[in-house]
Order: structure tokens, then sequence, then C-alpha cells
């Protein structure tokens, strides 16, 4: 079980990719009225689609409600669980006490003891079906009170599409897309499918825009809105960097080229740029909030690989069978759009 706790919001993660069922419990959730087929198709993205970049792993991810529920309506404490359907634990077999390089397999071994690697256990990104499932409800909560939550794939290796400081409008970013992408889809595509055939994977950038965000939420060091929003972020495997507006491009930078004017613009404070991301010291300024996720290559992959036996002290190989994403990014997208929701949501005077 992992927990998060907020100002007002607390979250517990629990389960395992092989275990019977995942859940999510939360405490502190604001009391309004679901929409349900809005919640599904939200969180049937997370779900592997024959995509390419997917698992085959099908899994139908229905929450079973068992407290906080009422008829659609939302409120309070709040628990939800999700049966595992389709496990295949003896894909595992021939890794007992070989730890897969990159995995958590031997700091899971260093901090609990576990031999059995099975679905990655308790660190597996199969733990991200719950928290899309809150995330999904909160998202609906945060477009209530105006505030529009998107993301896409902007990069995936070698390969980089339209981003932010292109130039995107809102209505971009609404359109539903066969492949997550504002440009370059087929590239992308194309990258996957070479890795995935050479038996390998790849790696991916997700951007994540945020709209409507009032200025003066978050707050000052530990509390800053930047603070809030990675911990949550960082909490979705694989995600291995985050950076918020101009991110590490801005040590290429000037100050003159990097600070963001202010202006009045229709009786309301705003810049023509947006630089830092929608946050200036911890606290959101009222512009977008944007910031770009790294996700590093699945490590499951089919090559053969040097790992240890943990069991006969000894060195050895692997490869890794199974199923695993070939860009685990793609199908993570409502996850990091699930972080960003908790963060502000924890924020917002109820």
């Amino acid at each position: 079980m992992s927990k998060w706790c907020g100002k007002k919001i607390s979250v517990e993660i629990f389960g395992e990719s092989h275990s019977e069922e995942i859940g999510v419990r939360a405490s502190g959730l604001p009391g309004f009225k679901i929409d349900e087929k809005t919640l599904k198709e939200f969180t049937s993205r997370r779900l592997a689609g024959g995509g390419v970049y997917s698992t085959s792993r099908v899994e139908a991810d229905a929450p079973i409600f068992i407290k906080g529920y009422d008829n659609g309506t939302i409120g309070g404490d709040f628990e939800a669980i999700i049966k595992n359907t389709n496990v295949r634990s003896g894909d595992y077999s021939l890794l007992f006490g070989k730890p897969r390089p990159s995995h958590a397999d031997y700091c899971a071994y260093v901090k609990d003891g576990v031999l059995d690697f099975s679905g990655g256990g308790r660190f597996s990104g199969r733990l991200t079906a719950p928290l899309v499932l809150l995330g999904g409800i909160l998202k609906q909560y945060l477009q209530s009170r105006g505030i529009r939550i998107y993301s896409y794939i902007s990069q995936v290796g070698k390969i980089k599409g339209k981003s932010y400081f292109d130039g995107v409008d809102e209505e971009e970013l609404k359109l539903q897309r066969d492949f997550p992408s504002l440009s370059r889809a087929d590239e992308m595509l194309a990258e996957i499918f070479a890795a995935k055939a050479d038996g390998d994977s790849v790696g991916a950038v997700a951007d994540c825009v945020i709209k409507g965000v009032p200025a003066g939420l978050g707050n000052d060091y530990f509390e800053g809105l930047e603070s809030k929003i990675s911990s949550l972020v960082y909490a979705v495997p694989a995600v291995k960097g985050v950076e918020f507006g101009m991110g590490f491009s801005f040590a290429e930078m000037l100050g003159s080229e990097a600070n963001d004017p202010w202006r009045y613009q229709s009786g309301a404070v705003e810049s023509p740029t947006n630089n830092s991301g929608g946050i200036n010291g911890g606290i959101s300024n009222g512009m977008d909030i944007t910031f770009k996720a790294a996700f590093r290559p699945t490590p499951s992959i089919a090559k053969k690989q040097e790992t240890v036996d943990l069991i006969k002290k000894e060195n050895t190989t692997i490869i890794i069978g199974g199923r695993h994403d070939a860009c685990v990014a793609v199908r993570a997208l409502p996850a990091i759009e699930s972080a960003a929701a908790i963060a502000i949501a924890d924020e917002m005077e109820i």
C-alpha cells in the first residue's frame, strides 16, 4: 500500500499486479455528481487497445465502488476496487530470484526480501488503474470549476513532435486521435514498431497542459505547486524527469529571454509568454500550467540482459517473456492527467 497526503485529500493505492484485486482509498473528496460515461471513457484510455505500443494483457478495469459513491454522487471518504482477471504468473517462472534490469525487483528484494517478481508486484504499472479511476473523478470535479487538463505525446525516441511552445490552442488539445500526438504520429508509431520488432522498447515525453487554473494556488518551498504536482507525477511508473514551462531550456537562456513580462489584458493580469509554465514561487499565476514528463523505455524487453541469481549468488543472463508495453508513455497519459488533477483539486477551496 502506498499513501499520499495533501492539504485536504489523502490517497492510498493498494494491491499488486497479480493479486486478486487492486484499489484506491481516498479521503477529503469534495461532494459532487459524476458522469459515469465520461469516467469510463477516461479510464478506457489507459487500457491496452491492441496498438503496437501496448501490452497484450487486456483487463476490463470495471470499478466496484465500496464507499463514498451513491447514485452517481461522490464525496467524503471513498474506496473502490478493480479485479485482476487476466493474470499469467507463469510468464515469470524462469525469473524467480533473478531481478530484471532497471525494474524495482532488486530494490524490492532488499526492502522486503521478495524473490518472486511476477508482474512487478506492487511496483507494476498495473497500479495506475486505480490512480486513473480517482483522477478521472477529480478531473470531472475540476471541469465543473472551469479547469481543464490535457496531455499528449510530444516525443518518441528521437522523433520530436509539436509541443506547447510551438503554439497549441485548446481546440487542438480536445481532438481525439488514434495516436495521441499533435504531429508526426506516423513517425512516432514507426519508432515504436521498430523497437518492438527488435525485441526492444523506446522512451517518450508526455506534455500536460492545465487550463483555467486561478492565480494563487500553492505556496512557497515545500508547499509549492510544482513540488505537489511532481510528487504525484513521479508516482507514475517509468517517469524519470519532470520539467515545468521551459524547464531545462532555461539553462541556455538569458534572463531577458526567459522572463515573462506582465500586462493588463481586458482587466486581467497576464503575460504574452508563459516560459515559467504558469507557476512562480510555487504559486499559480493564472496562466496555463504546463509541464513535461519524460518516460524511460520499458525495462521488460525480449533481448538477453545481464543480471544476478539471488538464490545461487552468481551472475547470469535472462530474456524477459510475458506481455509488456513497447512504449509505456502512450497508455500513461491518463495517469499523468490524474496526478495533475489530484494535485490541483487538493489546492481548491471546496
